[in-house]
């Protein structure tokens, strides 16, 4: 199906971090492909903050309120990445209105909260997607291609998966522990049936710094081991994936060791693909490899040709509540 002809309107809400260095060259990218896009508002409390990313990546007016945004605005579409304790409100809002949404994960900080987003979004019949960008990285959209391609359902026997960071001392890690925690569900293709949790805490470190390890079965019947590890020496995140006859190891995040990621399969002990983030169609920079341009590209591709896009709320509720599980120190879970 072709894409529509007519101007298609994009709003963004929150300029921080993640916006100027993922989100903001994905939209920019995005709009160099399709002329028709307009990059029309992007909105953050803090006004300087607004207008240095109008500027930046080319939007047409800044704002300070994002319903004035809204009211101001004939908008087709809405990406919001706002701090985790307001996006469940502001996305509920958005829903509300109608309008398609893109929103950055977790999209709430519990089920029921999430719960509330889904029957708005189902109420209103609005498009939307939860950024979870690991799901649209390329070196992992890549390991599925070949998971769906070279093995048959279920032939994934165990995963690891290894979230290390240098000196996070955040107290609720657990809202950067969901991208582990969804990643392995991803990779697995199946829901999570059992886990149990063990912490290992660092009170002399920080309030709340704490290592989480996670045993897991899945439904699907695979075993699933997670280290969350915050206070390490390397910014990492490794899976292994085993096979009967064949291992897959995915570094996702470049490292010095690798710098643009890797993805390297081996069939009884010898290489058979090795492929480097450098390698893959989306492109080398960051956002690219690290799925954000997907994302959006994913999201409003599909809102355009008028299909649902995938990663919708509902895909997101077991992630969203097995991370309050560790946010809450919870040691068992039983789907």
């Amino acid at each position: 199906m072709s894409l529509a002809v007519n101007k298609f309107k994009i709003c963004i809400i929150g300029c921080g971090a993640i916006a100027n260095s993922m989100h903001g060259p994905a939209l920019l990218k995005y709009q160099s492909e399709n002329p028709d896009i307009i990059l029309c508002g992007c909105c953050d409390i803090d006004a300087a903050r607004a207008e240095m990313f109008k500027e930046k990546f080319k939007f047409q007016i800044s704002y300070t309120c994002f319903e004035t945004m809204l009211a101001e605005m004939s908008l087709d579409a809405v990406c919001l990445i706002s701090p985790v304790e307001l996006t469940a409100s502001l996305a509920e809002k958005i829903l509300r209105k109608g309008i398609p949404l893109l929103l950055e994960k977790p999209p709430g900080r519990t089920k029921e909260e999430t719960l509330c987003l889904i029957k708005a979004a189902e109420e209103k019949n609005v498009p939307h997607m939860v950024a979870f960008n690991r799901r649209y990285a390329s070196l992992i959209r890549k390991l599925k291609e070949i998971i769906k391609a070279d093995f048959s359902p279920n032939a994934v026997q165990s995963i690891q998966y290894d979230m290390f960071r240098v000196n996070r001392l955040d107290e609720d890690f657990s809202t950067t522990a969901i991208h582990a925690i969804d990643t392995a569900k991803f990779i697995a293709g199946s829901d999570y049936k059992t886990i149990h949790f063990t912490y290992r805490d660092y009170p002399e470190i920080g309030k709340n710094v704490s290592d989480v390890h996670m045993e897991c079965t899945m439904e699907s019947g695979t075993i699933v081991k997670i280290n969350i590890c915050p206070v390490t020496g390397i910014n990492m995140e490794r899976a292994v994936v085993n096979f009967h006859d064949h291992t897959i190891f995915l570094d996702y995040l470049g490292t010095e060791l690798i710098p643009a990621g890797r993805l390297l399969m081996l069939q009884k002990n010898k290489i058979v693909l090795d492929i480097s983030g450098n390698e893959t169609k989306d492109g080398k920079e960051q956002f690219e490899r690290e799925g954000f341009y997907y994302v959006n590209k994913h999201f409003f591709d599909s809102v355009r040709n008028g299909v649902n896009p995938s990663g919708d709320l509902k895909s997101t509720l077991q992630s969203v509540e097995i991370a309050d599980y560790i946010r809450k120190r919870i040691t068992e879970f039983t789907c």
